[in-house]
């Protein structure tokens, strides 16, 4: 009886130790802000885009849509991602909300 119940308290433990844990350093692009072991969305205000950490894609809006592509559009051919400012977004599809994002970081453009 006493091994079950160490046995059950174990898995118990051990599953909320790791839904806790959420780690995506080694796909973080070498552009990206330092210090954040997990990161959903990078905003980035000069563009007013969003960059996708975990598949590596970028949104903007474009013809009254967010799109969705692995490469900018030509029309950003001039963004350095080294000398921009970078917002980290933890948030499920951040463009729903843009115009926070817009108002509370336009400043840094």
């Amino acid at each position: 009886m006493r091994y079950y119940f160490v046995l059950v308290v174990t898995i118990f433990l051990a599953n909320i130790s790791s839904a806790q844990i959420n780690i995506n350093l080694s796909s973080q692009p070498v552009w990206g802000p330092t210090g954040y072991d997990y990161v959903e969305y990078y905003y980035l205000p000069d563009i007013e885009a969003y960059y996708y950490v975990p598949e590596q894609r970028y949104y903007y809006y474009e013809n009254g849509l967010w799109i969705h592509s692995t490469n900018l559009p030509s029309r950003y051919s001039y963004y350095d991602h080294y000398k921009s400012y970078k917002v980290v977004v933890n948030e499920r599809e951040p463009w729903h909300n843009h115009k926070k994002y817009k108002n509370k970081f336009s400043s840094y453009k």
